[in-house]
């Protein structure tokens, strides 16, 4: 039996770290790092892609969704694919899955910036999605086997805070290397993963804790080893989660917030500018539009839109919603929308708040709010945990993600500036589950399966959220606005939190079961009362 394993359940992993954690850790830490940094470079150097006539033609009407599909190419794969990268993760050497994993998306996401055209450069960003994939579920899976349940909350804190950090080194690094190089060189540095996706492949594998199958099965041959189980079938997998409550308000939880955070997060930057820029079509303004090419020397707003757009110059200054109404009437809803954007930039007001500096204070309050509520969070749970708080990361999660609805609804209402400070507010609180609530799904699944279970959870709450969320935001936008769209999608915010705090009466008693599964003989740990129904509510 590996150190540090002994007496220890499927659930409860290790009676302390296992040699190699630490190490471990820091190496999965700065892959994360790399993950995220690799999602946001594609979103910094979009600008400059638009005007790439070797990928876009200026006149295309399907130039947005075109742009808006590079997107989500990667989102697409990455949930789909992430169960098939889970079910080898529970049967295969798991840093050897991560280790492909991550030489995929470095490989695609670094050839990038060699696409040749708009097919080319989607392929890639599809390629990024299944690298990801390989690794989204398997790493907090060897995580949860290295290290003791009770501190499985820092553990992920540390972990996920690349969520925060690696997005905003994604913007920073992928906007200042195309600024200066071209935006081709911001894929090419992405290669740098090569490095610690090679180290993997040098990596001790972590200890599997064994757990009695789920469905009778015929008796392994003497000299299985541990690190590789066969494992229960997907199918089966699947149906063991669905008895776990735990797990399943647990997903239901994330599933709702994720569809809030990932549609809000997509659009708040140009919602904070369509309510707070002034517009005013000037001599510059039309000089812009004048000379304004691609790469191929092709003008990117055609001569007749910018005559039609003349005839404003001198009239003051208008707010969104006037501007776009006079633009409407003069260009067409067509024009409008295959123009529109690049209208609104030229025509930004000098004293005007900017899409770029709404981008940068936008970005510091992720990075800031995320950092600090993605460590706390974890910590929290593991506090409340350690002093007997039933259902503890439930809590956690649960009564943060509550709080957070007033301030977000708040921000809606309130005027700019002040409306930053709730907007933080709702940031930092919508952050500080992310600990909690990947504890809560490794610890109420047995180390067998647990890599499916979390590809499991990463495929629905991604389908059923941030796949949905920003179309539909974007649907109701056409109806009425943003801040309706924004009221509406808010309304998960306390449905998943509700649900979290639901989840707290189940889960003890579902850790207790995963932590005995292969030893019915065996004591619960601390705060794990055996009935469940101990400890404060």
């Amino acid at each position: 039996m590996p150190i540090g394993a002994a007496g220890a359940g499927a659930g409860a992993g290790p009676d302390r770290a296992v040699p190699g954690a630490r190490s471990a850790l820091a190496l999965l830490l700065v892959i994360n790092l790399f993950n995220y940094i690799d999602r946001q470079v594609l979103s910094a150097v979009l600008p400059l892609l638009e005007v790439d006539a070797d990928l876009f033609d200026p006149t295309d009407p399907l130039l947005g969704f075109k742009l808006g599909l590079l997107t989500s190419a990667f989102l697409v794969s990455y949930t789909i694919l992430s169960p098939v990268f889970g079910w080898f993760g529970d049967r295969t050497r798991r840093w050897a899955v991560v280790g492909v994993g991550v030489t995929i998306w470095s490989l695609a996401s670094g050839g990038s910036g060699l696409a040749t055209g708009f097919a080319v450069l989607l392929l890639t960003r599809c390629l990024v999605g299944i690298g990801e994939a390989a690794y989204g579920p398997v790493a907090p899976s060897m995580l949860s086997d290295m290290y003791p349940e009770k501190v499985r909350g820092r553990v992920m804190s540390y972990f996920y805070l690349a969520i925060p950090v690696g997005s905003a080194l994604g913007f920073v690094i992928g906007g200042q290397v195309a600024e200066h190089f071209g935006w081709r060189w911001a894929f090419l540095v992405t290669l740098v993963g090569l490095i610690p996706a090679t180290l993997c492949f040098f990596m001790r594998e972590p200890p599997r804790p064994h757990a009695a199958p789920v469905v009778p099965a015929a008796p392994e041959p003497v000299g299985t080893p541990p690190a590789a189980p066969a494992g229960p079938g997907y199918l089966a997998v699947v149906r063991e989660l669905r008895t776990v409550r735990s797990f399943v308000l647990c997903c239901a939880g994330m599933t709702c917030t994720t569809f809030m955070l990932g549609g809000v997060a997509a659009w708040t930057p140009r919602y904070i500018f369509q309510r707070e820029a002034r517009f005013e079509v000037t001599d510059a303004t039309l000089e812009k539009l004048r000379t304004e090419k691609n790469t191929r020397d092709e003008l990117l707003v055609p001569p007749e839109v910018t005559a039609k757009v003349a005839p404003m110059a001198g009239t003051g200054g208008k707010t969104f919603a006037g501007f776009k109404a006079e633009l409407l009437e003069r260009l067409g809803a067509d024009h409008l929308r295959q123009y529109g954007e690049r209208l609104y930039a030229a025509a930004t007001a000098a004293d005007s708040v900017s899409l770029g500096g709404v981008n940068f204070r936008f970005g510091m309050i992720v990075v800031l709010s995320g950092l600090g509520a993605t460590l706390l969070g974890g910590i929290a749970g593991d506090k409340l945990r350690d002093r007997g708080v039933r259902g503890a990361y439930f809590h956690a999660a649960g009564w943060s993600t509550l709080l957070a609805w007033p301030f977000f609804v708040a921000m809606l209402f309130v005027p700019f500036p002040l409306a930053w400070v709730p907007l933080f507010a709702a940031v930092f609180l919508l952050f500080f589950n992310t600990g909690p609530a990947n504890t809560i799904i490794a610890n109420v699944t047995r180390s067998e399966i647990r890599a499916t279970a979390f590809a499991v959870n990463i495929l629905i709450i991604h389908l059923l959220g941030d796949v949905i969320s920003p179309p539909l935001i974007g649907l109701i936008e056409g109806f009425s606005d943003l801040g309706t769209a924004f009221l509406v999608v808010s309304l998960a915010i306390p449905a998943g939190g509700l649900l979290w705090v639901l989840g707290a009466r189940h889960l003890d008693e579902d850790t207790r079961r995963a932590s005995v599964a292969a030893d019915p003989n065996r004591e619960p740990g601390p705060g794990v009362p055996v009935d469940g129904g101990s400890g404060p509510p």
